[in-house]
């Protein structure tokens, strides 16, 4: 074989698709540059071709030197389970004793001879012939996860004797009160965002909370909202939702300090900074830095008041906390180490070392260095577990406000595709991911230059060595209190786009993921969370993804800013049943921004645009755009709003979604409050104020301004909860 060939054969192996068709049709192939680059952050020698030839035969080989894969995914719900297993042909006659553990404890076994499986295909290993067969389980296994084990003289020279049985419902939990009627809707907001006149300069959970029990006397059946994962206390200027340093673990900064029990036992801290807190109350923009300075202070000292009243005496409250730190386990006890780790090594530090730059033995969670961090910081790592503690019940009144409201789905949450390299998650779990590499987006319409997240992808290979436990820790940490989770860019449980460290997306290429094992745990995690599944499908979608994701019960994202031939708006009744339905997403310009077409002008001014002809003719479109919405509206109410009137036009448009089949509504209130700003400029750090953007008005006010009023009584007429 060829060095190019043999570069190809390894590439396809490890998963690297050939190559992929742009949203115009155009066909890219990666070079051999970027598949040597793929395959090196996958920890694969290849320096040279007998390396390469080396690495080919650990990928062909490896599965046949295991009597067991490391984790089979299998569907409930057809009586049996089918498993592969490989054995020696020579001692394929010999009895064979399995046993499962089942995650309840009860334990079923059995004995069988491999002969008597059907045979799938054998291969040659060392001069030995080995055989893979499939053996049916021949009694009902329940829904979960459970471990089988093989032994007996049939297993031969083989390894690998265990495995994790993930048994997983063939769909999604979807509730019969959402299909069985004309769908939800509810308010979409940044909780950061939310403007309230008790939150110390951004949005906290009380403010969602509020809403949420607000929102549904309205009638709204959902609540949606950003990720709430947990940042970088000690550098809160790395403010992104969609960059954090743990998906498994939430954002302190959202505590309402006011709300915590202990503050009754801190009177210093009623009267604490409040011409800082008007100032950061009056800001446009969210001061990250001044929010995180006062908080954090008011947390020590929240936290010295718990330890002294609760902690050391035992009391319930602190038994409560103890079963906390207990149920969350030694993901909380890493989360809270990082954290006081990364407070460690920045205090004090000129330039602030990120977790690569910390001496090698704090990178090793499991050194013994980091053992005695642990003994000499023990109570630093407990208060960042009781910041978690705080912020999870917190986030469970916010559940609370939304049930009680009556709303059919409550909280909407957001999983975003990754985490930040120098995070929390990344230092746990580091064989995990794919150091070194970026997933991205190839370039399209909204970005020309394609996008690169700076997010470290999982590696095929390690998570399912892992048994996708990393997988599984995020989606049951976001559907903790959720009725619903968005899954950012879900084509990642399909293939994601891999680009090299310092490269441009334009360079990238992607990389195939198990999605028939994803889409299984997904399913079975919604069920056990009774949560239902929406996937942000937009962009560069692979042929066939919506239609699996559709068989499974996880929605697909329709928005209207893209649901048009050519300049013509689709109908209403061509939207799909299985969706979640917007006018935009977070990514996109606002509906004021999108008309007035800001986002064209800050385009230009960033040199995002690859030519005047390419502005004009963006602007021609939207020209376009804008007549065929009012059309569309027109001729839906003869009386709709004049063209000066961007709000009301965000208004009927949301009305005119609501009368689509689609099970669910999602209504930005930046839309309805005619703000121009972007939440995010994807392919801008400095240039844009990301993340940082308030409402123009608290919260409260937000919601009783009348045409927002009108608005939800139309809504709640078409779509009851």
């Amino acid at each position: 074989m060829s060095d190019d060939g043999l570069l190809d054969r390894l590439a396809a192996l490890a998963g690297i698709e050939p190559g992929y068709h742009d949203i115009s049709g155009t066909w890219h192939a990666p070079t051999a540059e970027t598949k040597r680059a793929l395959l090196q952050a996958m920890g694969l020698p290849i320096e040279t071709q007998a390396e390469i030839a080396r690495s080919v035969s650990l990928f062909d080989e490896l599965p046949w030197r295991r009597a067991l894969e490391p984790v089979e995914v299998v569907t409930a719900g057809r009586g049996v389970a089918v498993v592969s297993m490989r054995f020696r042909s020579d001692r394929a006659d010999r009895p064979l004793g399995w046993r499962i553990a089942m995650e309840t404890g009860a334990t079923i076994s059995g004995s069988i001879r491999p002969s008597d499986m059907p045979l799938v295909e054998t291969r040659r290993i060392e001069g030995l012939d080995v055989e893979r067969r499939q053996m049916t389980i021949p009694v009902s296994v329940t829904p979960g996860y459970h471990r089988i084990e093989v032994d007996g003289d049939g297993r031969g020279d083989l390894s690998g004797c265990q495995s994790t049985l993930i048994v997983a419902p063939s769909k999604a939990f979807l509730p019969e009160r959402l299909t069985q009627g004309a769908g939800t809707w509810g308010f979409a907001v940044q909780a950061y965002a939310l403007q309230g006149r008790d939150s110390w300069g951004m949005g906290d959970f009380s403010d969602l909370a509020g809403l949420a029990a607000t929102s549904a006397t309205l009638g709204a059946g959902v609540l949606g909202t950003n990720p709430l994962h947990a940042l970088f206390p000690v550098d809160p200027s790395r403010a992104s939702p969609y960059s954090p340093s743990s998906r498994s673990f939430l954002n302190t900064l959202y505590i309402d300090v006011t709300s915590v029990p202990d503050f009754a036992d801190c009177p210093d801290l009623q009267s604490t900074a409040t011409r800082d807190l008007d100032d950061l109350r009056k800001a446009r923009l969210v001061d990250y830095r001044g929010v995180a300075a006062l908080k954090l202070s008011a947390f020590e000292r929240l936290y010295r008041a718990f330890q002294t009243k609760h902690l050391i005496p035992g009391t319930a409250r602190a038994n409560d906390f103890q079963a906390f730190r207990q149920e969350a386990g030694n993901d909380l006890e890493r989360f809270a180490i990082f954290s006081a780790l990364d407070e460690y090594f920045r205090e004090g530090t000129p330039g602030k070392p990120f977790a690569s730059q910390w001496p090698s033995a704090y990178r090793d969670p499991d050194s013994p260095e980091v053992a005695k961090f642990v003994q000499a910081h023990f109570d630093r790592v407990l208060f960042f577990q009781y910041l978690q503690w705080l912020a999870d019940q917190q986030l469970a009144r916010v559940a609370t406000a939304c049930r009680r409201g009556g709303m059919s789905l409550g909280l909407y949450r957001d999983l975003a595709v990754g985490v930040d390299p120098e995070g929390a998650d990344v230092w746990a779990n580091a064989r995990a991911y794919a150091v070194g590499i970026s997933t991205g987006a190839p370039p399209d319409p909204f970005n020309l230059k394609g996008q690169s997240w700076g997010l470290p992808p999982f590696t095929p290979s390690e998570l399912r060595s892992a048994a996708y436990r990393p997988f599984i820790a995020a989606l049951r940490a976001n559907m903790r209190y959720a009725g619903a989770l968005r899954i950012d860019h879900i084509m990642s449980l399909m293939r994601l786009f891999w680009i090299p460290k310092s490269e441009d997306a334009r360079n990238g290429g992607y990389v195939r993921y198990p999605l028939e094992d994803l889409i299984a745990i997904t399913a079975l995690e919604s069920h056990r969370a009774r949560c239902v599944v929406i996937g942000e499908d937009l962009g560069t979608v692979p042929a066939g993804l919506r239609e699996r994701l559709a068989a499974a019960n996880i929605l697909s994202t329709r928005l209207l800013y893209f649901e048009h031939d050519g300049t013509k708006l689709r109908p209403s009744a061509a939207y799909p049943r299985l969706a979640q339905v917007s006018i935009r997403t977070q990514d996109l310009p606002t509906f004021s921004g999108y008309w007035r077409e800001c986002d064209i002008a800050i385009s230009k001014t960033l040199h995002l645009l690859s030519s005047p002809e390419k502005e004009a003719q963006m602007r021609h479109e939207r020209s376009e755009m804008r007549q065929s919405m009012l059309a569309l509206l027109h001729v839906a109410a003869p009386n709709s709003p004049p063209a000066e009137d961007v709000s009301a036009i965000a208004a009927e448009l949301y009305r005119f979604l609501a009368e689509s089949p689609s099970l669910v509504v999602m209504v930005y209130l930046e839309d309805l409050l005619g703000i121009d700003d972007q939440t995010n400029f994807p392919g801008t750090v400095e240039e844009h104020p990301n993340w940082q953007i308030k409402l123009s008005a608290d919260w409260r006010d937000a919601v009783n301004q009348s045409r927002i009023l009108a608005l939800a009584r139309k809504l709640a007429v078409l779509r009851p909860s």
